[in-house]
C-alpha cells in the first residue's frame, strides 16, 4: 500500500502521451463512454454549467460542449490540457481548459457549477485523506441541487484486464499481490500502469457516504457487462456493437453484474 501522493510521477505519465488516453475511449473502449454518457444524461440538464476535474484529453468536456454546455476542463497534465484545446478546435466546440490539481480548486468560487465531474483523480490519489479532500473540494464548487459524478477503477477490473489482455500475468510473481487483494475483496494503492488506487464497490460507496451533504443517486458500472468482451466487440459491425451497448445499459446499475466492469461511477446530489 502506497501512503503518499505521487503527483509528479502521475503528471509525467499523462504528459508523455495524451493521445493514448484519447484513443483509449475513441478506439479501444468506446462502450465505456457510450454507457457513461447515457447514464449521465439522466441528470444533466440543458444549460448546465460543467466542471470536468481530471478531464484528461477532453472526451467528456468536448462531448458536452457539443451539446451546448459551458464546460471547464481542469487537469493535472499540461499536455492533456493542450491536447484538449486542440481537439476542441478540431471538433469546433468551445471549452475552457486549464492545468491544476484536484486537491486545490481555490480558483473557482463556491457553488459556481451545476455539474461536476471527478472522473480521473480518484484513480490516482493514493491516500484516503486526499480522496476525501478532492470530493469535498468538488462538492464545494457545486451548486446546491447539483450533481457530482465520481469514477473509480475497480480492483477486480485488474483481474478482467489480466485475463483479457495479458493472460500469463497469473504466473508472474510480481503480480500475485494484486490478484490476492482482489480475491480478498480489498482495495489497494500501488504502482500499476502508473500510481493508481483500485477499489471495491463497497469501499467506493463507503467513501461517498462519508461526505456530508451528498446523497447517492445511483451507482453503475461504466462498461456494464461488456469489459470481458471488449476484444470480441471490437471486430463486430457498428450495428451489432451499438445493439450490445444499448443492451448493456440495462445491466449497469445491477450490483450482481459489477464484476463485469472495470470502472465504477457514483452519482451524488448536493443537498439544497
Amino acid at each position: 500500500m502506497i501512503k503518499q501522493e505521487k503527483t509528479e510521477e502521475i503528471r509525467e505519465h499523462y504528459n508523455s502521451d495524451p493521445k493514448k488516453e484519447w484513443d483509449r475511449l475513441q478506439k479501444r473502449y468506446p462502450h465505456e463512454k457510450y454507457i457513461t454518457t447515457r447514464m449521465m444524461d439522466r441528470y444533466i440538464k440543458p444549460g448546465d454549467k460543467i466542471l470536468d476535474i481530471g478531464g484528461g484529453p477532453g472526451h467528456y468536456s468536448i462531448h458536452y460542449a457539443g451539446k451546448g454546455h459551458d464546460v471547464t476542463l481542469f487537469d493535472l497534465s499540461d499536455e492533456n490540457v493542450r491536447f484538449a484545446k486542440k481537439k476542441a478546435r478540431q471538433y469546433k466546440v468551445k471549452i475552457t481548459a486549464m492545468q491544476g490539481n484536484a486537491l486545490d480548486l481555490s480558483r473557482f468560487p463556491e457553488a459556481s457549477f451545476d455539474v461536476v465531474f471527478l472522473m480521473g483523480p480518484l484513480y490516482h490519489l493514493m491516500t484516503e485523506e486526499s480522496r476525501i479532500k478532492a470530493i469535498k473540494e468538488a462538492k464545494r464548487v457545486l451548486k446546491p441541487g447539483g450533481y457530482l459524478f465520481c469514477s473509480f477503477i475497480l480492483m477486480f477490473g485488474g483481474v478482467i484486464y489480466g485475463l483479457r489482455e495479458i493472460e500469463e500475468t497469473i504466473l508472474w510473481p510480481e503480480e500475485q499481490a494484486l490478484y490476492d487483494v482482489a480475491a480478498r475483496d480489498g482495495s489497494l494503492s500501488f504502482d500499476a500502469f502508473t500510481y493508481a488506487y483500485m477499489t471495491t464497490v463497497k469501499d467506493a460507496k463507503k467513501l461517498l457516504a462519508a461526505i456530508r451533504g451528498l446523497k447517492t443517486e445511483t451507482v453503475f458500472g461504466q462498461e456494464s457487462i461488456l469489459s470481458p468482451y471488449t476484444n470480441v466487440l471490437r471486430g463486430q459491425p457498428k450495428k451489432i456493437r451499438l445493439a450490445w451497448y444499448d443492451y448493456a445499459v440495462r445491466f449497469c446499475e445491477k450490483e450482481e453484474y459489477m464484476t463485469h466492469t472495470e470502472h465504477l461511477m457514483i452519482v451524488s446530489k448536493k443537498s439544497e
